[in-house]
């Protein structure tokens, strides 16, 4: 038995009500643009946010704080499959909460393991994405993270930024994290114009490049090393690469 859900947060917590519901597990739980085999059978989950709300409160309400911003920080770790483990974890917790203290446990692990690469990614996103200034004086910065980090980059740069307006957008999967200076969406942007650079903008790129160039001593060059403080992954939409 596959069950499918819609691929968003509510949709996977409503497939752990469901499996409440049902008093069973199924086989996969999988995102819904996943190739699925002819002779599968096959359940499609529908998204009860109400539902997921209090999933989500009785989360916070008996495993704490902690856990329910692991479980978050699991499913955002969108790069491999998660949601089986994601599944059997919340069921674990909600009948011995105990057992979520214990690395040793292989669901535990699984989870911690998760969580690790999640936050190791918003890390080096926080350092390395760039911004450029357009037309109308707003920052912006395109990213293509391993993982769907961007919903956690919005406080650091808020902080970084206060009194500026600034767009994240994350090309892989057409999102963009919005802040016009008070409030902080998220929105999905399944079509755009590349938006138009300030003249300054060009000029202050153009200056950095040759700084990058001119400061590096090409007797001490170290590709490896390079590599090792920023990896080729994050390099895309860096200016001076």
């Amino acid at each position: 038995m596959i069950w499918r859900y819609d691929g968003s947060f509510e949709g996977f917590l409503s497939s752990v009500v469901q499996s409440y519901t049902d008093k069973t597990l199924p086989d996969l739980l999988t995102k819904s643009e996943v190739d699925i085999g002819l002779f599968d059978e096959i359940l499609d989950i529908s998204t009860n946010t109400k539902d997921a709300l209090k999933l989500l409160h009785a989360i916070e309400k008996q495993l704490g704080e902690k856990i329910k911003e692991k479980i978050y920080h699991t499913f955002l770790c969108d790069d491999q499959p998660f949601e089986n483990d994601l599944l059997r974890y919340i069921r674990l917790g909600f009948k011995e909460p105990s057992l979520l203290e214990m690395i040793s446990h292989p669901l535990v692990y699984a989870i911690e393991e998760y969580q690790k690469r999640t936050l190791r990614t918003i890390h080096k996103m926080n350092a390395f994405s760039r911004f450029e200034t357009l037309e109308d004086g707003t920052l912006y910065a395109q990213i293509s993270p391993p993982r769907n980090v961007l919903p956690l980059m919005g406080g650091h740069f808020k902080k970084r930024f206060k009194h500026e307006r600034f767009i994240i957008h994350d090309l892989k999967r057409s999102m963009a994290l919005i802040y016009d200076g008070h409030s902080l969406e998220l929105h999905n942007i399944h079509d755009y114009d590349l938006p138009q650079r300030s003249f300054d903008e060009e000029k202050y790129q153009h200056l950095w490049k040759r700084f990058f160039d001119h400061v590096a001593i090409s007797e001490r060059l170290n590709p490896n090393l390079q590599r090792s403080h920023v990896p080729l992954l994050y390099r895309e939409w860096m200016c001076e690469f």
